[in-house]
């Protein structure tokens, strides 16, 4: 089995040496929804969110979880290969709503064929004490990872996405999760509106400190037919980041994270055609590459501005 000639710790290299195979996501569509989309506080939701919720290559209409779970793996495996999953439960709020209902998915979910765990995007609001239970006795069970949107540690770039809670109910949702031994993702986004690489790099150091498990780093991309890209063109703001800019962003980031946290993207993975810009968003394998590029040429790695 072939592993990953990365400087950064990735993720596929981190599955393959813990399972001695390749192992795959399943994105699934668990039919929830969101406190900043219901009303509870808002309708509008974060200003960059898809009408998705995120769950762009979900597919519910497969039907339930196990329907869902033969899809994706029909769509995504290779007979040729040894594989395993995750079941992912990717799009809007997936710690909101109805606990027995969570409870019923996530098992059925785990108890699937060759599925060795399981990973949730949630709210670090929606964490109230019985889904801190479930989760608890989920992580005793399968391999559990919690996907939490930080998105920033800026304030003001909280305030202006509309995520509906300041940073201290961020920081007391990654203690929670800490306190339980819960592997726990932080999301971020490169790119908000006002921000520089001070502020990127403010994002790393909060990661460092709360020694998350893992990171994702998603450049913005503005969607057709969303109030994001309507803000842009109200306020007549250009999106001037381009590909080298953000890689270089991205590498500068890596270098100053510590060694150990495992790096689960690097970078946004939209649809294309509902993709308004920047055109360069659209190819993920080029924006990948032009990262390695620079890692290896400049002989940089993970953690190597770390201290």
């Amino acid at each position: 089995m072939e592993l990953n000639k990365k400087r950064y710790r990735d993720l596929d290299t981190y599955y393959k040496i813990k399972y001695q195979k390749k192992i795959i996501k399943l994105p699934l569509d668990g039919g929830f929804t969101c406190p900043n989309r219901d009303g509870s506080l808002s309708f509008k939701g974060c200003i960059y969110c898809s009408d998705d919720g995120a769950g762009e290559w979900t597919y519910k209409s497969a039907g339930d979880i196990k329907n869902q779970i033969a899809y994706q793996k029909k769509i995504l495996s290779k007979i040729s290969r040894k594989e395993g999953y995750i079941a992912y439960f990717q799009n809007f709020t997936n710690t909101y709503g109805d606990v027995e209902k969570m409870r019923e998915m996530f098992f059925t979910a785990i108890n699937e064929p060759d599925v060795v765990g399981l990973s949730i995007a949630t709210r670090a609001d929606c964490l109230p004490y019985d889904v801190l239970d479930l989760l608890d006795e989920l992580n005793q069970k399968t391999d559990l990872t919690v996907e939490l949107g930080m998105q920033s540690v800026n304030e003001k770039t909280i305030d202006f996405i509309n995520r509906g809670y300041d940073h201290k109910i961020f920081d007391q949702g990654v203690d929670k999760l800490n306190k339980l031994g819960i592997k726990t993702i932080a999301h971020t986004i490169i790119g908000l509106p006002g921000e520089d690489e001070k502020d990127f790099l403010n994002n790393i150091s909060y990661i460092n400190k709360k020694d998350l498990w893992g990171i994702k780093i998603h450049n913005l991309y503005i969607e057709n037919d969303s109030y994001l890209k309507y803000y842009y063109e109200k306020n007549n703001i250009r999106y001037n980041m381009t590909k080298d800019d953000y890689a270089n962003i991205v590498v500068e980031m890596l270098r100053n994270l510590k060694a150990d946290v495992v790096i689960n993207r690097l970078t946004g993975d939209g649809i294309k055609e509902n993709i308004a810009y920047p055109a360069w968003s659209k190819n993920k394998g080029a924006v990948l590459t032009t990262i390695d590029k620079i890692m290896k040429s400049e002989d940089f790695s993970q953690g190597g501005l770390f201290s």
